[in-house]
């Protein structure tokens, strides 16, 4: 009897185990809900790309999914204490392994000398203001002439760069990441940056896109392009832009806590800095136990870059990552991020992909996306479809600009500001910060080793430039982590 009892689960475990190994029928070439077989015109109708595998961008560490409480997690000291508490979630997205340094932009620079070779200032408003090294009281002459374009300092972090002028890199940098796929598939020919500046140069200005500069609706760039408009983009290129990272994703980057079970971090109070312990020292056993783990001001003429390395900034490989792989999420120079500022951080943001800055300039964007997937389609007709959607299914082409949602509230307004708005709206009356005002994170070689805190906020208006601000690039991964290559 117990032997046949045995036997009996025994066949319910192999099925059981049978049953929990068996493989989901999805992307196998047919349709699970109809039978219909796809991409076969003599066995079906409907001709789909049903498996996925996302790109990783060059230069880039996946950050994974995690939820942690963003703001102050310190002692309150003399400082603005404007990150108040709250836990949040981020959605997984890439970040730089490093700071944008002085090549990379120095790049970007020499593209758009050669596109807009007939028109230098379109190159001369990217170049980085050198000017931000001066100083009435101290000789930075050196720094002036040689930081940006010295060989000596090619992979130092690029500084004296606006919000403004970062957010342009983003964009360029998309449209060349993706330029170069499309090129290496041959789906677009190489046109060398000679005749693009000619061709640029003959052309109205609103035809600029049809040149060289991707659009973001795909098939429509490979139509103005001339080049094969039906092959679906999806998959083959980038699905998502280089933008700056938000400040939740920053902070959470920055933070380096690859999983809330690593016991040298308390994830749910934050690190103090972006590595396990208090000390800004490696206190590990090992060669390199007693160095200093980011470059910042020790004290009173007692920089650390000048005592290890004989420079304000140091390469962005010069200290060790955190735990995500990231470097200099502390010290070198303060980033960038995409929110605009406010000295408030509360639980009126969203729990998931915290962010203030929305700005939509029309919320009749989404039906041109839904136009550029279906069939090419005469102008008069796409027309017809456009007004349809925008009047009967109500996408309204009246934008929306929600960098004050919920604003002017107690906790906004900043009372130790000296800042003073001749013409201030009632916005800025109440906040004392207008919408171009910027987050930016992580301190700097000429900052305290306070400021090193990823909870730490301070902020600049969108078109001013620092000697100690830099940043660094992400993007969001469409599609989660699985299948990326």
């Amino acid at each position: 009897m117990n032997i046949s009892k045995n036997i009996l689960g025994l066949i319910l475990l192999s099925f059981i185990l049978v049953g929990c190994n068996k493989k989901s029928n999805l992307g196998a070439g047919r349709s699970e809900r109809t039978g219909w077989e796809y991409n076969k015109p003599n066995k079906g109708f409907f001709n789909v790309e049903s498996t996925y595998t996302g790109l990783v961008p060059p230069g880039c560490i996946y950050v994974e999914t995690g939820s942690y409480v963003k703001g102050q997690n310190e002692d309150p000291i003399s400082t603005q204490q404007d990150a108040r508490k709250r836990r949040i979630e981020v959605a997984g997205f890439f970040m730089d392994e490093f700071e944008v340094t002085n090549i990379n932009w120095r790049e970007y620079v020499a593209w758009l000398q050669g596109v807009y070779a007939h028109n230098p200032k379109k190159y001369l408003a990217a170049l980085p203001d050198e000017t931000v090294w001066r100083s009435e009281l101290a000789y930075n002459d050196p720094q002036v002439r040689n930081y940006y374009s010295h060989v000596a300092y090619g992979y130092y972090p690029v500084v004296g760069i606006s919000w403004e002028q970062a957010m342009d890199y983003c964009a360029w940098r998309t449209d060349r990441a993706n330029e170069r796929i499309l090129i290496d598939k041959k789906l677009i020919d190489f046109v060398d940056l000679e005749t693009v500046s000619s061709n640029i140069q003959n052309a109205d200005s609103s035809e600029y896109g049809k040149f060289i500069f991707f659009t973001g609706k795909k098939n429509e760039y490979m139509r103005e392009n001339g080049r094969k408009e039906n092959v679906d983009l999806d998959g083959v290129i980038y699905d998502a832009e280089f933008r700056l990272p938000t400040e939740s994703e920053w902070e959470y980057a920055a933070y380096g806590v690859v999983s809330t079970t690593d016991e040298e971090h308390n994830f749910d109070n934050g690190s103090t800095y972006p590595w396990a312990g208090y000390q800004l020292r490696y206190m590990k056993k090992g060669k390199n136990k007693g160095k200093f783990m980011a470059n910042f001001v020790r004290g009173k003429g007692d920089q650390v870059a000048f005592t290890r390395n004989n420079s304000m900034t140091v390469p962005v490989d010069f200290y060790l990552p955190n735990g995500f792989g990231l470097y200099n999420m502390a010290g070198n120079v303060n980033e960038w991020v995409l929110d605009v500022y406010r000295a408030t951080s509360d639980d009126l943001f969203d729990e998931l992909n915290s962010y203030r800055g929305n700005h939509w300039i029309s919320d009749s964007a989404y039906a041109e996306t839904i136009l550029d997937r279906m069939p090419p389609m005469e102008a008069d007709v796409r027309d017809s479809m456009r007004n349809y959607l925008v009047n009967e299914k109500k996408f309204y082409q009246t934008g929306r600009d929600v960098r004050d949602f919920r604003d002017g509230d107690a906790y906004s307004s900043i009372g130790d500001s000296v800042l003073v708005y001749k013409d201030a709206s009632y916005i800025e009356q109440a906040t004392m910060i207008s919408n171009s005002a910027r987050i930016y994170k992580g301190g700097s070689w000429k900052d305290r080793g306070i400021w090193l805190n990823p909870s730490k906020r301070r902020w600049l208006d969108q078109k001013d430039k620092a000697s100690d601000i830099g940043f660094r690039c992400a993007m969001s991964a469409v599609g989660g982590k699985k299948n990326r290559q």
